[in-house]
């Protein structure tokens, strides 16, 4: 195969593989997520993940929301069961 062709193949694997979704490293416990819109993250005063936040923001930013069954203790910033709250 011709020098130039396999620099063309592999500089196009590349750029397709940069485009990539950007995630957030999370802590354990919890998992990284990317909503647009964004949407609350479920917690001890909501549990429901399909509320609008009060306030929107930029929809490619990655949060961290806590693995189910459990939701963020909005005072610790910690992960619990639902029945903790």
């Amino acid at each position: 195969m011709h020098p130039s062709i396999v620099f063309l193949f592999a500089t196009a694997v590349v750029f397709v593989n940069g485009q990539g979704i950007p995630i957030k490293t999370c802590p354990p416990g919890e998992h990284s997520v990317l909503y647009c819109p964004r949407v609350e993250e479920p917690s001890c005063v909501n549990s429901d993940v399909n509320n609008l936040p009060t306030t929107l923001g930029a929809c490619d930013i990655p949060d961290c929301f806590c693995d189910v069954p459990t939701v963020r203790n909005l005072k610790t910033g910690k992960c619990i069961p639902v029945s903790e709250c």
